[in-house]
């Protein structure tokens, strides 16, 4: 099973702020009908109240909401960002960010836990950030996934 499908990858993206990136890495998702505007909004909520607790390891975010605001099917969406934002946390500045839309509370930590296998692998956060196409994105994505299972 892939974990990312490259059509939700965007790469070298321009975003001035953490919410604007927020905004972006969701649409690539909703472009692709994986969530709706809902999901958007409610990730963006949960910045405004809950703070940056979804930067994850420097240089990388992963914002996400809850099922019921607006999956309509699972998957992940990754941009990198061609000058990185401040989130307001220790790991900033983030470069990476890392949509995750799931459907379930049991979905969501399968795909946690996947992600977290990936970024544990050396220097795989800079590898992301160089890629130069969607492919090369998710080649580098799914293929690292599938050594792991």
């Amino acid at each position: 099973m892939n974990i990312i499908n490259e059509n939700c990858i965007a790469l070298l993206e321009e975003a001035d702020t953490a919410e604007e990136g927020i905004v972006i890495a969701g649409e690539v998702l909703k472009s692709q009908g994986y969530i709706k505007q809902s999901y958007i909004d409610a990730m963006l909520k949960n910045f405004e109240t809950s703070g940056p607790y979804f930067a994850i390891a420097p240089g990388f975010a992963m914002p996400h909401a809850r099922p019921e605001d607006g999956v309509i099917k699972s998957g992940i969406g990754l941009i990198t960002l061609k000058s990185p934002v401040s989130f307001g946390s220790a790991n900033d500045p983030i470069r990476i960010i890392m949509t995750l839309a799931t459907s379930s509370d049991d979905e969501h930590l399968q795909f946690m836990s996947k992600i977290a296998m990936l970024l544990g692998q050396k220097q795989m956060i800079e590898k992301l950030y160089e890629c130069r196409t969607a492919e090369e994105a998710a080649l580098l994505l799914n293929d690292n996934q599938e050594k792991e299972n």
